[in-house]
């Protein structure tokens, strides 16, 4: 048997998993759904007169949909390595007969890929009751809610690539952080992205003086050292969005990787 990865075992250990956590997660899910359920009957009361549609449901579902699978998937991140946070716990999880490796590729395929299947699916079976409840109740004309229309859209892919970025993020502070795990990952964000700050800005005034001077700098760059022929705005910008898009899953690489090593070190 493979001492790294086996799949048995991984299945044996998701299954374990989840009988810890299935109580809470579900009374959460149906938390949120009797949320939504109470702002659409203001919504579906609003416009009880106007029964021919239900176009206000529309971006209401999808914004459900995405708020669900977001911010569901990056509060269970954080929650990853809940298991290890007290010294008994710490033990259990130490015990359980699995590699250090499949101790962080079921969370981390947990809640990310499962989550957004399950929070797809679920929220589209709760679309159907939902819309059915106010058709019942107001005389609403029936529609069915498709949230696969959304990858209509091209913002869709920047979506996935910031989702799967922030939840590098946080499944990085989940292994990190053994109390608060979302307060303190937010705050280390927040002191990392101000240190850039202030360190560009100190850069900036010691090369150009002053944050005028860089500007001005900026303003008065020679775009004839830039040929039309061989710089197409169009096309760098492009390129620009090609090198921003491989930057980020290079560090959202280097965060889940970053993160699996945070966690050996708390096993060892």
């Amino acid at each position: 048997m493979n001492q790294v990865y086996d799949f048995k075992r991984i299945m044996l250990l998701a299954g374990f998993k989840f009988s810890l956590h299935k109580k809470t997660l579900m009374l959460t899910v149906l938390g949120y759904f009797a949320l939504l359920f109470i702002i659409g009957f203001f919504i579906a009361y609003a416009n009880r007169n106007h029964p021919y549609n239900l176009y206000n449901f529309v971006p209401f579902h999808y914004v459900g949909m995405l708020i669900m699978i977001l911010l569901g998937g990056i509060v269970l991140a954080s929650r990853a390595f809940q298991d290890m946070n007290t010294p008994e716990k710490a033990i259990t999880q130490i015990l359980i007969p699995a590699s250090t490796f499949e101790k962080f590729l079921v969370p981390l395929i947990s809640t990310s890929v499962i989550w957004v299947v399950f929070s797809f699916l679920s929220y589209h079976a709760f679309s159907l009751i939902f819309n059915c409840v106010w058709v019942c109740a107001f005389g609403y004309d029936f529609e069915v809610f498709n949230g696969l229309k959304v990858f209509n859209h091209t913002w869709v892919i920047e979506i996935v690539q910031a989702f799967f970025l922030a939840h590098s993020i946080f499944i990085l502070g989940a292994a990190t952080f053994r109390k608060y795990p979302i307060v303190k990952t937010i705050l280390a964000q927040w002191i990392i992205q101000w240190a850039y700050s202030l360190f560009a800005i100190v850069v900036i005034l010691i090369l150009f003086g002053s944050m005028e001077n860089f500007g001005n700098m900026m303003n008065h760059i020679d775009h004839s050292q830039f040929p039309t022929d061989r710089f197409d705005p169009v096309i760098l910008e492009a390129q620009a969005r090609v090198l921003l898009k491989s930057l980020m899953v290079a560090l959202t690489a280097a965060l889940y990787v970053t993160a699996y090593f945070k966690l050996k070190e708390r096993e060892v």
